[in-house]
This record gives structure tokens, C-alpha cells and sequence, in this order.
């Protein structure tokens, strides 16, 4: 029967810090630890692996070629071994292990969101955290039916009994269409005008019967993708009412337009909304991320007409 033996981490820890220091001396003092307990601790891993880690006839002991073979081992366990203790004492706080956020990208700029992420991942990196593209009312519904854990969506005149939300910022959308789309060409754009050219729209849902109603163009097209979205509105096919953030960058290299219309189609900025269900209780994770998006959309500038 093939042997077994237990590597403690605290011998790979001393191996580690020794490899890296370049002395055992070094090490101890990396480690708060006594030189000839490091020196011990590496002298029970040769022992117990059966292999020469360190060429000790030079004035400073040298990897050997079995020693640097293993090296990258190491530290792969000794990172297993700390996401281990860090998510076993999160755990314990009673942290959540995941989050799943369901997200309407017309409510919120990416950039903006990733900054909050990124604030929210140096706090609670143990967390795994799903992001599922949601538009229009999906985001909603996965909440709804437990499926995320919180939504990020365009706020709605009334949410079910069971949910909580929390008003965190503004988005404004424009009418836009390509730089070379017929509509472009007029100096000022009315209902019947846009009656006459196909609309894009961003739908969740591919039956026809929960389509939105809209009674602006007889040709309608729902599309899912907002980067599907934008190729086909920068190449002239149709027109859209779109949010700023996603059309900015395509408005300022001139590749879409903004339309001078003699009409207000709907009120604006709308108000972005951060929705999660009281059903399931949110836990320290869960909490810091609203908080986090709360924080940063806070702090940016409403803006309700294209620079």
C-alpha cells in the first residue's frame, strides 16, 4: 500500500518564506518565528516528502531543482489554506457564500457598477457573486422568483407587497438614430416621422404577447443584447430611445445622432432603483454591496442632456 504522510502548512509556510527570502534567517524573521524553528520546520518536510529541498553546503541554503519543483505547489496550497480560514471565519459571521444580481443595463452605467464591485470585492472576497444580464421587467421577475438576490432596474410605479427597494441614482435616456439614418436629416422630428422608420427596443422576452406596447412606429424590433443594440442602430438600421450612458460613447464619435424631436416622449431622468425580496433576508454581503452602489451613484452627476 502507497504511504501517506501530512504536510503541515506551518513547513510550508517556512518553505515558502525561505524560497523566498533567500535564508533561513530571513525567513524566521518574515514569520516571527525562531530561526531554528523554521529550520526545523523545513528539515520535517524533506523528511516527510523524501526530497531535498535546499542545497545547504553554500553560506545561504539554495533550492534545489526538486525545491523549486515543488515550489509552485506550495503556494498554491498556502492560498487554498487562506481562502479556506478567510471564508470559514466569514461563515461563521453568519457572511453569505454567494450573491446573485440580476441587472437592467439601461439603469445603470457599467463603469459605475464596477467601481462599487470593486470596493465591494475588497471588503467580502470570499463571496462569490453571478451577474445575469435582466432587461426591462426580467430583473424583477428573477428576484421575484429567487433567482437573484438583488435586482438593479429602472424604478417602477409599484413593486410587489413582499419587496424592499432603495432609489439610488438617475439615468437619462435620448432618441437617437445613426449619423446616416434618414431621420437625422430633419430639423425637427415628429410622431409621424418616426411612424415611418423601424424602432429597435430592448425586450427580455420573446413572446410577442408580453411585448411593451408602442404605438410610435408600425416596425418594431425587440432585441435582447444591448451590444447587438447599438451595431445595428450605428449602422442606420431603425431608430431608438436610449439610455445616455450606453449611447455616449457612440455619440461622441459620431457614430449615432441625437434627434431633435418637437415632442417629449416621456418624462426624464428616470430614477434607478435597487429591489431585493423580504422573503430572503440579506445578509453582511448583501447589505455592503447596496450600499456600495448607493455610495457611487450618489456621488455622480445627474445628467439629463448629452454633453
Amino acid at each position: 500500500m502507497e504511504s501517506r504522510f501530512f504536510i503541515a502548512p506551518e513547513q510550508l509556510e517556512a518553505f515558502e518564506a525561505a524560497a523566498r527570502s533567500g535564508s533561513f534567517s530571513a525567513a524566521a524573521r518574515s514569520l516571527g518565528k525562531a530561526q531554528s524553528t523554521v529550520s526545523g520546520l523545513i528539515s520535517n518536510l524533506e523528511i516527510d516528502t523524501g526530497l531535498t529541498l535546499f542545497d545547504r553546503s553554500g553560506r545561504e541554503p539554495k533550492l534545489t531543482a526538486q525545491g523549486r519543483s515543488l515550489l509552485h505547489d506550495a503556494r498554491s496550497l498556502l492560498n487554498s489554506y487562506s481562502r479556506f480560514e478567510a471564508k470559514s471565519r466569514s461563515l461563521n459571521a453568519g457572511l453569505e457564500e454567494s450573491l446573485t444580481i440580476a441587472i437592467d443595463e439601461s439603469s445603470i452605467d457599467l463603469k459605475a457598477l464596477t467601481e462599487s464591485l470593486q470596493a465591494f470585492y475588497s471588503k467580502f472576497g470570499t463571496v462569490t457573486v453571478t451577474l445575469l444580464h435582466a432587461s426591462g421587467d426580467s430583473a424583477a421577475k428573477l428576484v421575484r422568483e429567487g433567482k437573484a438576490d438583488i435586482g438593479i432596474v429602472l424604478s417602477q410605479s409599484d413593486y410587489p407587497e413582499d419587496f424592499d427597494f432603495r432609489g439610488v441614482g438617475n439615468c437619462s435616456f435620448v432618441m437617437v438614430a445613426g449619423k446616416n439614418h434618414p431621420l437625422t436629416a430633419l430639423d425637427t422630428v415628429g410622431v409621424q416621422d418616426l411612424h415611418n422608420h423601424l424602432h429597435l427596443r430592448i425586450s427580455a422576452s420573446s413572446d410577442p404577447a408580453s411585448m411593451p406596447e408602442n404605438d410610435l412606429s408600425d416596425r418594431i424590433w425587440y432585441l435582447e443584447s444591448y451590444s447587438l443594440f447599438m451595431t445595428m442602430l450605428t449602422a442606420g438600421l431603425g431608430w431608438a430611445f436610449t439610455p445616455l450612458h450606453i449611447a455616449r460613447p457612440h455619440i461622441e464619435r459620431g457614430a449615432i445622432t441625437v434627434l431633435n424631436t418637437n415632442f417629449q416622449l416621456t418624462p426624464y431622468p428616470y430614477c434607478t432603483d435597487l429591489i431585493w425580496s423580504r422573503r430572503k433576508t440579506l445578509g453582511p454581503a448583501g447589505k455592503k454591496l447596496i450600499d456600495e452602489v448607493s455610495r457611487v451613484l450618489s456621488a455622480e452627476k445627474v445628467v439629463t442632456e448629452p454633453a
